[in-house]
Protein backbone atom coordinates (compact mmCIF):
# COMPACT_ATOMS: atom_id res chain seq x y z
CA UNK A 1 0.00 0.00 0.00
CA UNK A 2 1.38 3.32 -0.97
CA UNK A 3 0.45 6.90 -0.46
CA UNK A 4 1.88 10.20 0.60
CA UNK A 5 0.60 11.00 4.06
CA UNK A 6 3.96 12.53 4.73
CA UNK A 7 2.78 15.83 3.30
CA UNK A 8 3.96 19.03 4.69
CA UNK A 9 0.87 20.07 6.61
CA UNK A 10 1.96 17.56 9.26
CA UNK A 11 5.65 18.01 8.99
CA UNK A 12 6.02 19.34 12.51
CA UNK A 13 3.69 16.96 14.29
CA UNK A 14 6.17 15.80 16.93
CA UNK A 15 5.19 12.95 19.23
CA UNK A 16 6.16 13.28 22.87
CA UNK A 17 6.20 10.16 25.02
CA UNK A 18 9.29 10.67 27.15
CA UNK A 19 9.10 9.73 30.81
CA UNK A 20 12.38 11.41 31.67
CA UNK A 21 12.80 14.98 32.85
CA UNK A 22 14.06 16.85 29.80
CA UNK A 23 14.11 16.68 26.02
CA UNK A 24 17.27 17.89 24.31
CA UNK A 25 16.76 18.90 20.70
CA UNK A 26 19.52 17.51 18.50
CA UNK A 27 20.43 18.18 14.87
CA UNK A 28 22.44 15.03 14.08
CA UNK A 29 22.10 11.34 14.85
CA UNK A 30 25.44 9.98 13.63
CA UNK A 31 29.02 11.18 13.32
CA UNK A 32 29.69 10.70 9.63
CA UNK A 33 33.46 10.55 10.18
CA UNK A 34 33.09 7.29 12.11
CA UNK A 35 29.76 6.02 10.79
CA UNK A 36 30.81 6.23 7.15
CA UNK A 37 34.05 4.34 7.49
CA UNK A 38 33.37 1.21 5.49
CA UNK A 39 36.43 1.18 3.26
CA UNK A 40 36.53 0.61 -0.50
CA UNK A 41 34.70 -2.02 -2.54
CA UNK A 42 36.92 -4.45 -4.40
CA UNK A 43 36.95 -3.72 -8.12
CA UNK A 44 36.56 -7.48 -8.65
CA UNK A 45 32.78 -6.93 -8.59
CA UNK A 46 33.04 -5.28 -12.01
CA UNK A 47 33.07 -6.80 -15.47
CA UNK A 48 36.05 -5.25 -17.24
CA UNK A 49 34.33 -5.82 -20.59
CA UNK A 50 31.10 -4.07 -19.57
CA UNK A 51 30.15 -0.68 -20.93
CA UNK A 52 30.68 1.85 -18.17
CA UNK A 53 27.36 3.69 -18.27
CA UNK A 54 27.01 6.11 -15.37
CA UNK A 55 23.61 5.53 -13.78
CA UNK A 56 22.12 7.29 -10.78
CA UNK A 57 18.97 5.40 -9.74
CA UNK A 58 17.98 8.17 -7.32
CA UNK A 59 15.44 10.97 -7.53
CA UNK A 60 14.94 14.03 -5.38
CA UNK A 61 12.33 16.67 -4.69
CA UNK A 62 11.85 19.78 -2.58
CA UNK A 63 9.01 22.03 -1.48
CA UNK A 64 9.33 25.47 0.06
CA UNK A 65 6.79 26.37 2.73
CA UNK A 66 8.09 29.58 4.24
CA UNK A 67 7.16 29.19 7.92
CA UNK A 68 4.65 27.28 9.97
CA UNK A 69 3.27 26.69 13.42
CA UNK A 70 1.25 23.76 14.75
CA UNK A 71 -0.90 23.96 17.90
CA UNK A 72 -2.31 20.96 19.78
CA UNK A 73 -5.47 21.32 21.89
CA UNK A 74 -7.16 19.10 24.48
CA UNK A 75 -10.81 19.98 24.90
CA UNK A 76 -12.54 19.90 21.51
CA UNK A 77 -14.67 16.85 20.69
CA UNK A 78 -13.51 16.52 17.07
CA UNK A 79 -10.48 18.78 16.45
CA UNK A 80 -7.09 17.90 17.91
CA UNK A 81 -4.59 20.12 16.08
CA UNK A 82 -4.54 23.25 13.96
CA UNK A 83 -1.66 24.46 11.81
CA UNK A 84 -0.89 27.69 9.97
CA UNK A 85 1.51 27.72 7.02
CA UNK A 86 2.61 31.01 5.45
CA UNK A 87 4.55 31.21 2.20
CA UNK A 88 7.72 33.27 1.92
CA UNK A 89 5.87 35.96 -0.02
CA UNK A 90 3.79 36.52 3.15
CA UNK A 91 0.65 36.49 0.99
CA UNK A 92 -0.14 32.85 0.39
CA UNK A 93 -1.30 30.96 3.48
CA UNK A 94 -3.35 27.95 4.49
CA UNK A 95 -4.76 26.51 7.69
CA UNK A 96 -4.75 22.76 8.28
CA UNK A 97 -7.31 21.25 10.66
CA UNK A 98 -6.58 17.77 12.02
CA UNK A 99 -9.46 15.71 13.43
CA UNK A 100 -9.43 12.89 15.97
CA UNK A 101 -10.91 10.54 13.34
CA UNK A 102 -7.89 10.96 11.05
CA UNK A 103 -9.52 13.36 8.62
CA UNK A 104 -7.63 16.49 7.59
CA UNK A 105 -8.98 19.67 6.00
CA UNK A 106 -7.01 22.40 4.26
CA UNK A 107 -8.34 25.95 4.06
CA UNK A 108 -6.31 27.95 1.57
CA UNK A 109 -6.37 31.61 0.66
CA UNK A 110 -6.42 32.83 -2.97
CA UNK A 111 -2.70 33.70 -2.93
CA UNK A 112 -1.42 30.17 -2.34
CA UNK A 113 0.95 29.23 -5.16
CA UNK A 114 1.99 25.88 -3.71
CA UNK A 115 1.36 22.83 -5.86
CA UNK A 116 -1.99 21.55 -4.55
CA UNK A 117 -0.77 17.94 -4.67
CA UNK A 118 1.09 18.67 -1.45
CA UNK A 119 -2.21 19.48 0.25
CA UNK A 120 -4.15 16.35 -0.73
CA UNK A 121 -1.96 13.28 -0.31
CA UNK A 122 -4.82 10.79 0.12
CA UNK A 123 -8.56 10.41 0.60
CA UNK A 124 -8.39 11.50 4.23
CA UNK A 125 -7.01 14.86 3.18
CA UNK A 126 -9.17 17.42 1.41
CA UNK A 127 -8.91 20.98 0.25
CA UNK A 128 -12.05 22.09 2.03
CA UNK A 129 -12.35 25.50 0.43
CA UNK A 130 -10.63 28.69 -0.59
CA UNK A 131 -11.28 31.73 1.57
CA UNK A 132 -9.58 35.05 2.16
CA UNK A 133 -8.99 34.69 5.90
CA UNK A 134 -7.05 37.08 8.13
CA UNK A 135 -3.63 36.05 9.44
CA UNK A 136 -0.31 37.39 10.72
CA UNK A 137 2.91 35.50 11.40
CA UNK A 138 5.75 37.69 12.63
CA UNK A 139 9.10 36.94 14.20
CA UNK A 140 9.88 39.73 16.66
CA UNK A 141 12.71 40.42 19.11
CA UNK A 142 10.50 38.93 21.83
CA UNK A 143 9.50 35.87 19.79
CA UNK A 144 6.57 34.91 17.61
CA UNK A 145 3.39 36.90 17.11
CA UNK A 146 0.75 34.84 15.31
CA UNK A 147 -2.95 35.39 14.60
CA UNK A 148 -5.52 33.90 12.27
CA UNK A 149 -9.27 33.66 11.95
CA UNK A 150 -10.78 31.00 9.71
CA UNK A 151 -14.27 29.56 9.31
CA UNK A 152 -14.39 25.80 8.74
CA UNK A 153 -17.01 23.65 6.99
CA UNK A 154 -18.93 22.96 10.19
CA UNK A 155 -19.56 26.69 10.47
CA UNK A 156 -17.23 27.02 13.45
CA UNK A 157 -14.79 29.92 13.68
CA UNK A 158 -11.23 29.14 14.73
CA UNK A 159 -9.48 32.19 16.15
CA UNK A 160 -5.95 32.23 17.48
CA UNK A 161 -3.77 34.92 19.01
CA UNK A 162 -0.30 33.95 20.17
CA UNK A 163 2.41 36.29 21.40
CA UNK A 164 5.74 35.49 22.97
CA UNK A 165 7.27 37.96 25.42
CA UNK A 166 10.66 36.36 25.86
CA UNK A 167 13.79 38.13 27.04
CA UNK A 168 15.99 35.57 25.30
CA UNK A 169 15.11 33.45 22.28
CA UNK A 170 16.29 29.88 21.81
CA UNK A 171 16.07 28.40 18.34
CA UNK A 172 17.05 24.91 17.24
CA UNK A 173 17.25 22.62 14.23
CA UNK A 174 15.98 19.04 14.26
CA UNK A 175 14.40 16.34 12.16
CA UNK A 176 10.61 16.33 12.05
CA UNK A 177 9.12 13.02 13.13
CA UNK A 178 6.24 13.12 10.68
CA UNK A 179 6.98 9.62 9.48
CA UNK A 180 6.52 8.04 12.90
CA UNK A 181 2.74 7.68 12.58
CA UNK A 182 2.54 6.87 8.88
CA UNK A 183 1.71 3.45 7.50
CA UNK A 184 2.34 4.16 3.83
CA UNK A 185 4.32 6.70 1.81
CA UNK A 186 5.35 7.39 -1.77
CA UNK A 187 8.65 9.04 -0.87
CA UNK A 188 10.86 9.25 2.19
CA UNK A 189 9.86 12.14 4.50
CA UNK A 190 13.19 13.90 4.97
CA UNK A 191 11.83 17.04 6.60
CA UNK A 192 14.27 19.16 8.58
CA UNK A 193 13.07 22.00 10.79
CA UNK A 194 15.52 24.87 11.05
CA UNK A 195 15.13 28.03 13.12
CA UNK A 196 12.59 26.02 15.06
CA UNK A 197 11.43 25.13 18.53
CA UNK A 198 8.63 24.71 21.05
CA UNK A 199 6.72 27.65 22.53
CA UNK A 200 7.57 28.17 26.25
CA UNK A 201 4.67 28.42 28.69
CA UNK A 202 6.27 31.23 30.66
CA UNK A 203 5.90 34.71 29.15
CA UNK A 204 3.65 33.53 26.32
CA UNK A 205 0.10 34.72 25.70
CA UNK A 206 -2.20 32.31 23.84
CA UNK A 207 -5.86 32.91 23.13
CA UNK A 208 -7.29 29.97 21.15
CA UNK A 209 -11.04 29.89 20.65
CA UNK A 210 -13.43 27.82 18.56
CA UNK A 211 -16.81 29.52 18.29
CA UNK A 212 -15.77 31.77 21.17
CA UNK A 213 -15.12 28.79 23.46
CA UNK A 214 -11.59 28.87 24.93
CA UNK A 215 -9.46 25.88 23.99
CA UNK A 216 -6.95 24.27 26.33
CA UNK A 217 -3.49 24.15 24.77
CA UNK A 218 -1.71 20.82 25.21
CA UNK A 219 1.46 20.95 27.29
CA UNK A 220 4.57 18.85 26.78
CA UNK A 221 4.67 16.49 29.79
CA UNK A 222 8.36 17.14 30.46
CA UNK A 223 10.70 20.06 29.93
CA UNK A 224 12.13 20.87 26.51
CA UNK A 225 15.69 22.20 26.75
CA UNK A 226 15.04 22.96 30.41
CA UNK A 227 11.79 24.87 29.85
CA UNK A 228 8.16 23.99 30.37
CA UNK A 229 6.55 24.24 26.95
CA UNK A 230 3.26 24.06 25.18
CA UNK A 231 2.92 21.36 22.55
CA UNK A 232 3.19 24.12 19.99
CA UNK A 233 5.94 23.58 17.45
CA UNK A 234 7.12 26.06 14.85
CA UNK A 235 9.74 26.42 12.16
CA UNK A 236 10.69 29.67 10.50
CA UNK A 237 12.52 27.78 7.78
CA UNK A 238 11.28 24.22 7.27
CA UNK A 239 13.42 22.38 4.73
CA UNK A 240 11.28 19.76 3.04
CA UNK A 241 13.26 17.35 0.89
CA UNK A 242 11.83 14.24 -0.73
CA UNK A 243 14.01 11.24 -1.47
CA UNK A 244 13.40 8.41 -3.93
CA UNK A 245 9.77 8.80 -4.93
CA UNK A 246 8.29 5.47 -5.97
CA UNK A 247 8.54 4.70 -9.66
CA UNK A 248 7.34 2.09 -12.11
CA UNK A 249 8.34 3.22 -15.59
CA UNK A 250 11.11 3.63 -18.13
CA UNK A 251 13.38 6.65 -17.77
CA UNK A 252 16.02 8.38 -19.81
CA UNK A 253 19.43 8.15 -18.20
CA UNK A 254 20.36 11.66 -17.11
CA UNK A 255 24.08 12.34 -17.08
CA UNK A 256 23.90 15.88 -15.73
CA UNK A 257 21.37 18.25 -14.19
CA UNK A 258 21.94 21.73 -12.81
CA UNK A 259 20.46 20.98 -9.39
CA UNK A 260 22.35 17.74 -8.65
CA UNK A 261 26.09 17.49 -8.03
CA UNK A 262 27.89 14.13 -7.82
CA UNK A 263 31.15 13.49 -6.01
CA UNK A 264 32.67 10.46 -7.70
CA UNK A 265 35.28 7.94 -6.62
CA UNK A 266 37.45 6.27 -9.26
CA UNK A 267 37.65 2.59 -8.34
CA UNK A 268 40.14 1.19 -10.86
CA UNK A 269 38.45 3.04 -13.70
CA UNK A 270 34.88 2.49 -12.49
CA UNK A 271 33.16 5.70 -11.38
CA UNK A 272 31.30 5.20 -8.11
CA UNK A 273 29.09 7.70 -6.29
CA UNK A 274 30.69 8.96 -3.08
CA UNK A 275 28.05 11.61 -2.45
CA UNK A 276 25.12 13.39 -4.07
CA UNK A 277 24.15 16.98 -3.34
CA UNK A 278 20.69 18.14 -4.36
CA UNK A 279 20.34 21.94 -4.53
CA UNK A 280 16.99 23.69 -4.23
CA UNK A 281 16.00 27.23 -3.26
CA UNK A 282 19.42 28.13 -1.84
CA UNK A 283 19.49 25.01 0.32
CA UNK A 284 20.90 21.55 -0.21
CA UNK A 285 20.45 17.98 0.90
CA UNK A 286 23.47 15.70 0.83
CA UNK A 287 23.49 11.90 0.54
CA UNK A 288 26.78 10.18 1.38
CA UNK A 289 27.74 6.54 0.84
CA UNK A 290 30.43 4.30 2.33
CA UNK A 291 31.72 2.46 0.49
CA UNK A 292 30.85 4.55 -2.55
CA UNK A 293 27.68 3.50 -4.35
CA UNK A 294 28.77 1.13 -7.14
CA UNK A 295 28.65 1.64 -10.89
CA UNK A 296 25.63 -0.63 -11.28
CA UNK A 297 25.84 -0.89 -15.07
CA UNK A 298 29.18 -2.72 -14.86
CA UNK A 299 28.58 -5.10 -11.95
CA UNK A 300 29.16 -8.79 -12.58
CA UNK A 301 26.27 -11.18 -12.18
CA UNK A 302 25.77 -12.53 -8.65
CA UNK A 303 27.83 -9.80 -7.00
CA UNK A 304 26.76 -7.74 -4.00
CA UNK A 305 27.80 -4.53 -2.24
CA UNK A 306 26.80 -3.66 1.33
CA UNK A 307 27.39 -0.26 2.86
CA UNK A 308 26.12 2.64 4.90
CA UNK A 309 24.68 6.02 4.00
CA UNK A 310 23.84 9.30 5.67
CA UNK A 311 21.54 12.20 4.89
CA UNK A 312 22.35 15.81 5.71
CA UNK A 313 20.97 19.30 5.10
CA UNK A 314 23.06 22.39 4.35
CA UNK A 315 26.05 22.23 6.73
CA UNK A 316 24.48 19.69 9.11
CA UNK A 317 25.70 16.15 8.49
CA UNK A 318 24.44 12.82 9.80
CA UNK A 319 20.80 13.75 10.36
CA UNK A 320 19.86 10.22 9.30
CA UNK A 321 22.06 7.15 9.03
CA UNK A 322 21.30 3.82 7.42
CA UNK A 323 22.43 0.81 5.42
CA UNK A 324 22.24 -0.06 1.75
CA UNK A 325 22.59 -3.19 -0.38
CA UNK A 326 23.10 -3.53 -4.13
CA UNK A 327 22.86 -6.93 -5.85
CA UNK A 328 23.23 -7.93 -9.49
CA UNK A 329 20.96 -10.82 -10.47
CA UNK A 330 20.98 -11.55 -14.20
CA UNK A 331 19.56 -8.43 -15.90
CA UNK A 332 18.25 -6.92 -12.68
CA UNK A 333 20.00 -4.69 -10.18
CA UNK A 334 18.33 -4.96 -6.77
CA UNK A 335 18.73 -1.94 -4.50
CA UNK A 336 17.69 -1.69 -0.86
CA UNK A 337 17.95 1.28 1.50
CA UNK A 338 17.19 0.87 5.19
CA UNK A 339 17.30 4.02 7.34
CA UNK A 340 18.42 3.05 10.85
CA UNK A 341 19.30 6.04 12.98
CA UNK A 342 17.79 9.46 13.63
CA UNK A 343 17.19 11.90 16.46
CA UNK A 344 13.69 11.80 17.87
CA UNK A 345 12.02 13.24 20.97
CA UNK A 346 10.31 10.00 21.98
CA UNK A 347 11.78 6.88 23.49
CA UNK A 348 12.05 3.57 21.70
CA UNK A 349 13.07 2.34 18.31
CA UNK A 350 14.09 5.06 15.86
CA UNK A 351 11.06 5.74 13.67
CA UNK A 352 13.11 5.77 10.47
CA UNK A 353 14.04 2.12 10.99
CA UNK A 354 10.49 1.11 10.04
CA UNK A 355 11.17 2.26 6.48
CA UNK A 356 12.68 0.18 3.68
CA UNK A 357 13.18 1.23 0.07
CA UNK A 358 13.33 -1.54 -2.55
CA UNK A 359 14.07 -0.97 -6.21
CA UNK A 360 14.62 -3.17 -9.24
CA UNK A 361 16.64 -1.42 -11.94
CA UNK A 362 17.15 -2.80 -15.42
CA UNK A 363 19.30 -1.13 -18.06
CA UNK A 364 17.43 -1.09 -21.36
CA UNK A 365 19.97 0.75 -23.50
CA UNK A 366 22.81 3.25 -23.23
CA UNK A 367 20.32 6.04 -22.58
CA UNK A 368 17.34 4.40 -20.86
CA UNK A 369 16.49 2.22 -17.89
CA UNK A 370 13.49 0.77 -16.13
CA UNK A 371 12.88 1.34 -12.41
CA UNK A 372 10.30 -0.36 -10.22
CA UNK A 373 10.50 0.86 -6.65
CA UNK A 374 8.47 1.16 -3.47
CA UNK A 375 8.71 2.18 0.16
CA UNK A 376 7.60 -0.36 2.75
CA UNK A 377 6.81 0.50 6.37
CA UNK A 378 6.93 -2.29 8.95
CA UNK A 379 6.23 -1.28 12.54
Amino acid sequence: MKNSKLLIPILISIIISFTGCNIELESSAVDTNTYLNQGITSSDIYDTNAEKIFISPFNFGHTDFGKLILIHINNHPTIKTVELVVQKDKKGAFVVVFYHNGKVENYINPDVTLDKKYLKPNFDWVIAETQDFDFTFEDTKQGLAVTFDVKIKTGEHIKIKLKENQTTLKRYAFLATIGADLNEVKRFPFIFLSNAGFIPIENTEIDFKIDDKPMQITKVPIKVEGEKCFKVVYSLNPLAFFWNEERNANFKIEHKTDDIVYELFDNSGFQEIKSITYNANNHKSTYRFSPSFPLISAMKNNTEVNGKFSLGVDNIEGIIGGEYTVKKENENILIKFEPKKCWQPMRGKDWVSAYTYNAIVRVISNDSLNIKSEWIIEK
